[in-house]
């Protein structure tokens, strides 16, 4: 047995309090105090209670004197009557722990007299489960999750975040509410829990976070400083648009609804696919193209690309000179990239197969050339397969972009194709090239 009864009262009070020792040395959570307060002075005195690391279900001692007074004990969230205890002495409450309690101090509930609040915290061994999370969910919505005790869930950790949630809509012991963050991604959700032996519990299957999605821009083509409308689904999700040839994301809108955003074009934007930006730093781009008044026209797609925002896999850098750049983002005719040459004097610019492509399904070779400031009128020559006696000779046009699209039977009909290069004549300049291709 733990206890038993003492009359004399100072033999009493020695004994006990080498009794708190020995039930504190047992793993019991302890709170002593003063010896004037455990003296038997017919208070209610609440000397000690546990064992630490007990389990709902299990039963719980409460040490102390005239504790025979006691007519209810207030754990957090639960409230155990005296006829629900399982012994009660002077000296000692024995009770099952419910499973609603949760951890914080007790209130002992004397019959005409002052109630007795713990020093020290009690808390319990919880076996903590997860048994279902949504599949999908909006930032910004509440989701619930279901499980055993999980009103000891401390915090959650949405995917990679390093971000915990503390802050729940509610939380009971099979069903907790919480609302998904704004900036976070798909991923696996971590549960904090709290007790004697703290886990961390991942789920096994992921949370996917909805996204933006874009079905329409208008109009196309718009004209810079006006407003463009995007249509789609959660698009109250954007933090940003990104506009082609700007590297900041313009956030202040016109107007912002799940479906219908509504922005201003930059002065400074470029014709292509706009991006969304999430609040959680993910992009989503438009398959449409956003087209601005006064642009050239979309070239469209080839057939058979030597270098369309970089150089066709086989096809390898073969130039002599001075460098070439063929992942350009300073002009573009289409795209993100271009193939920019600076021309030192005889050079080129060159891309050569190993394996030669049949040209017997095309017709024309076409490509766009920009020449920078003092290339105006100066001549290129256009060599296939190394045939440098029969050249293609062509003027550059300054500050602008030209498309040629060249008859293959003007070119001297090859039946192949594995070299391709651009020379220039005694002179030096800088020149762009883009979508390079067959048709």
């Amino acid at each position: 047995m733990y206890f038993r009864k003492l009359h004399m009262k100072n033999y009493y009070n020695i004994k006990l309090l080498l009794l708190v020792c020995l039930v504190f040395s047992l793993g019991f959570l302890t709170s002593c105090e003063d010896d004037e307060e455990i003296m038997n002075n017919g208070q209610v005195n609440l000397l000690s209670f546990g064992p630490t690391g007990a389990k709902h279900g299990e039963t719980i001692k409460f040490i102390g004197s005239n504790l025979n007074k006691v007519e209810s004990i207030e754990l957090p969230n639960a409230t155990i009557t005296k006829d629900q205890f399982v012994s009660q002495t002077d000296e000692l409450i024995e009770l099952v722990i419910p499973t609603s309690a949760t951890a914080g101090k007790v209130i002992l509930k004397v019959n005409g007299g002052e109630d007795v609040t713990s020093k020290t915290v009690l808390s319990f061994e919880v076996p903590v489960t997860i048994t279902a999370i949504p599949a999908e969910a909006k930032p910004g919505t509440n989701i619930t999750i279901t499980g055993n005790y999980v009103n000891w869930v401390e915090g959650i950790i949405f995917g990679e975040s390093t971000d915990t949630v503390k802050t729940f809509v509610s939380q009971s012991l099979n069903e907790l509410v919480v609302q998904v963050p704004m900036n976070v991604k798909s991923g696996f959700l971590k549960f904090l829990t709290g007790g004697t032996e703290p886990m961390v519990i991942e789920t096994e299957n992921q949370l996917t976070v909805s996204l933006p999605a874009i079905t329409g821009l208008a109009p196309i083509p718009v004209a810079r400083e006006t407003e463009l409308t995007i249509t789609g689904t959660n698009l109250d999700l954007t933090r940003g648009v990104l506009f082609k040839s700007l590297t900041k994301e313009v956030t202040d809108f016109v107007s912002k609804t799940p479906t219908e955003l509504v922005v201003k074009v930059p002065k400074d934007a470029a014709r292509g696919a706009i991006t969304l930006v999430t609040y959680s730093g993910v992009m989503v781009e438009s398959q449409q193209l956003m087209q601005i008044v006064g642009d050239l026209p979309l070239l469209g797609s080839l057939p058979y690309a030597i270098f369309d925002e970089a150089r066709r896999s086989g096809w390898d850098d073969w130039g002599w000179g001075g460098a070439s750049v063929w992942n350009s983002t300073e002009r573009v005719r289409e795209g993100d990239r271009s193939a920019k040459k600076t021309f030192t004097g005889g050079d080129a610019i060159r891309a050569h197969a190993n394996t030669a492509v049949s040209l017997a399904n095309y017709t024309e070779l076409t490509f766009s050339v920009y020449g920078n400031p003092g290339t105006g009128g100066k001549n290129l020559k256009l060599i296939l397969n190394e045939a440098y006696g029969a050249p293609y000779t062509f003027a550059i046009e300054e500050g602008q972009w030209k498309t040629y699209m060249l008859k293959l039977a003007d070119l001297g009909k090859p039946a192949t194709l594995n070299d391709l290069l651009f020379q220039a004549e005694s002179w030096t300049g800088v020149v762009y090239f883009d979508h390079i291709g067959l048709k």
